[in-house]
């Protein structure tokens, strides 16, 4: 992730901008980081599952199912070594994209890592205060996950053999990315013009989203209403997820490790999941039930807030 940070040697830009008007605050507030901790978790597991789709995509192949075979104790530590080695190289490289963005727009970064709130373990690239258009903020936050996963995809179609590491890679850094997504999200809410940079006189993580003072600028109409359906809806896929992986698990603790839901004698299978005699698990995901859930979701979510807000201004 990146961060903004107030210096005393602040510059100034000309004209109407030496004076701009605070229209939103973005803080990293304990609420926010427990939920992108929660979303980056069960995103990991989404992000590999759409990166398994994809490679066979690429490589021609057809998949029904998702193949996790069974593997000894020994080989499954060695594989949480090379995740752990993996993870660290994708932070680094997630990182010096954002570095290279910030650093085209003129600015100067520097690296760290931190915890927020004792809760969100992360790496960060920050510069002083340094005010960006709209447009140069989505680059220096989407960087990382647009250009991490074109390489990543490129490497599956020319090296299949490299699949494994680099689906792994891949998921990793899309869950890294959910904080950058998040705050993407924030800004698209907000017309062109606007120019982000750090809070005032402020000791939280965040960013300000600012206007000019001689004008009127606000959020977006409509985007009240979309983001309470993509909130929704990313809500709907985290509980879905949940929900899926805590299933499984028990099941392989205490059954036989099968878990159908779903109208499993139809096609709308939601998540199914079963073992066979040699110990493979095989994982098996309806992509547009799910979707048709997470939509659902979304849309009670905006119709709720609608009647909150609607029940509020009445009373």
């Amino acid at each position: 992730m990146f961060r903004v940070r107030e210096s005393e040697s602040e510059s100034r830009s000309a004209g109407r901008w030496q004076s701009p008007r605070l229209l939103a605050a973005f803080r990293l507030t304990r609420s926010v980081a427990l939920q992108w901790l929660v979303v980056a978790v069960i995103g990991f597991f989404a992000f590999a599952y759409c990166g398994v789709r994809l490679a066979a995509a690429l490589q021609g192949r057809q998949l029904e199912r998702i193949a996790v075979p069974a593997v000894p104790p020994e080989t499954a530590v060695l594989w949480g070594g090379l995740a752990f080695v993996i993870l660290a190289l994708v932070v680094g490289l997630h990182e010096c994209f954002h570095g290279v963005a910030m650093a085209r727009y003129g600015s100067d970064p520097s690296y760290g890592i931190g915890v927020s709130y004792f809760v969100l373990p992360y790496a960060y690239t920050e510069v002083e205060r340094a005010r960006y258009t709209r447009a140069q903020m989505l680059v220096v936050l989407l960087a990382p996950v647009v250009g991490i996963t074109v390489l990543g995809l490129a490497l599956v179609a020319l090296i299949p053999e490299l699949s494994a590491v680099v689906l792994v890679a891949l998921a990793a850094n899309g869950a890294g990315s959910i904080g950058d997504l998040w705050m993407a999200g924030v800004l698209l809410q907000y017309p062109a013009g606007v120019r982000v940079d750090a809070l005032p006189n402020s000791t939280v993580q965040g960013f300000g989203v600012y206007g000019p003072p001689d004008e009127s600028t606000a959020r977006r109409s409509n985007s009240e209403v979309l983001s309470r359906i993509a909130a929704g809806a990313i809500a709907t896929l985290a509980l879905f997820g949940a929900l899926a992986i805590v299933l499984a698990l028990a099941s392989l603790a205490v059954g036989s490790g099968t878990v159908e839901l779903g109208p499993v004698a139809g096609r709308w299978v939601l998540f199914r999941h079963e073992v066979d005699a040699t110990g493979t698990a095989w994982i098996e995901i309806g992509e547009w039930p799910v979707l048709g859930l997470a939509v659902a979701g979304g849309l009670l979510w905006a119709g709720f807030g609608a009647v909150r807000a609607r029940f509020r201004n009445y009373y």
